[in-house]
């Protein structure tokens, strides 16, 4: 309404501009029911042009951690997107598998979990050595309420929620074009840090030479005395740390947490002369993080979508779902974690603002 009136002076109400849009979609995307049996042709399409992608519709190198998560789709049909993304040696966003459900439950979680291994193993050929170890996993390897190892400083589920934001613009177009739309985003984003890693002549990635690099200059007010071997105490003001340079351990535990050295770590490579690189993983490496993104997604021509007949014997329906009266939501509803309260500008304390704080006045 805003922007017909901006542009050409005209004021037309709400019902009208929203029926107009739906209208816009339709001559755009095509019938947003008749889509879902689209997916048949899309999913063999995905498979003819990207070799090696796993691409299924059913019926009800570069990663460190797995992030689970799942959004909510906010076209006619509803229904949710389950997504699988990790971060890569420069702690971005990198897209593993993503799927269209029509409700999130415990059926389509392990059919999406099923189909995620698979995509997997496929990768897991390349490591036979990975393998026996994935195999026999106890959950303690995975699961982030009893996972015992380094985290690689990852407490949270941010990664994912930082996803949802990143496709939300997709969230309310037809089912094929939402998903095209996500894989479009995705190549344009392989191709971008494809052609900066081009340029890169650092030995890290760059988020992980910034941190390297800082907490290097922060070491060199430390003292560093000698134990034996590899063996350190550094002292860091009125605290001390004891660093093994040969178990890559420290005290404090940053090192082992992050697997790049702390400060006190840099501290005692110094004292011996070495390189701080060398005592950096290996995933962090300019290296590696150019092979993330060595490979390329392949271009998918749809002009021939829309002559697919599904001349298989079944359809694919859209999901049995009533519609809400009313527009549809497109903001997500602030968790109670994620609202924001209002701060005391007076007493400094959540929940109240100046005018209602009862704290005496100093």
């Amino acid at each position: 309404m805003r922007d017909l009136h901006r542009d050409y002076g005209v004021e037309i109400g709400y019902r009208k501009v929203w029926k107009g849009k739906e209208i816009a979609m339709h001559d755009l995307h095509g019938s947003e029911k008749v889509c879902y049996n689209r997916l048949r042709w899309y999913c063999q399409a995905v498979r003819e042009t990207n070799p090696g992608s796993v691409a299924e519709f059913g019926f009800s190198t570069g990663c460190r951690l797995i992030f689970l998560d799942g959004t909510h789709i906010k076209n006619k049909y509803k229904g949710s997107m389950l997504l699988a993304v990790t971060k890569d040696a420069n702690d971005d966003v990198f897209t593993l598998a993503y799927s269209v459900i029509d409700a999130e439950n415990d059926s389509n979680w392990e059919l999406f979990c099923y189909h995620l291994r698979c995509h997997m193993n496929n990768i897991l050929e390349s490591m036979p050595l990975a393998i026996a170890f994935i195999h026999k996993s106890e959950p303690e390897s995975w699961d982030n309420a009893l996972f015992r190892g380094n985290r690689w400083g990852v407490i949270n589920n941010n990664i994912a929620e930082c996803w949802n934001n990143w496709v939300k613009p997709a969230c309310c177009l037809r089912v094929v074009s939402m998903v095209d739309h996500i894989r479009v985003e995705r190549m344009n984003m392989m191709h971008r840090r494809c052609e900066a890693t081009l340029g890169m002549v650092k030995e890290l990635s760059p988020a992980k030479e910034k941190a390297v690099m800082r907490t290097y200059i922060e070491s060199r007010t430390l003292r560093v005395h000698r134990s034996c071997g590899w063996k350190f105490e550094v002292v860091d003001g009125d605290k001390t740390c004891a660093v093994d340079l040969n178990e890559w351990t420290c005290s404090c535990r940053t090192w082992q947490i992050h697997m790049l050295p702390c400060k006190h770590a840099c501290a005692t490579i110094e004292s011996k002369s070495m390189s701080v690189y060398a005592f950096c993983d290996n995933f962090f490496k300019t290296d590696m993080y150019r092979q993330t993104y060595k490979c390329i997604i392949n271009p998918i021509p749809i002009f021939d979508m829309y002559e697919f007949n599904g001349d298989e014997g079944y359809v694919i329906n859209a999901p049995d779902v009533r519609s809400q009266p009313g527009h549809r939501r497109t903001q997500r509803i602030p968790s109670q974690i994620q609202s924001c309260l209002s701060k005391c500008s007076h007493c400094r304390v959540r929940g109240h603002n100046r005018r209602s704080c009862k704290e005496a006045i100093n």
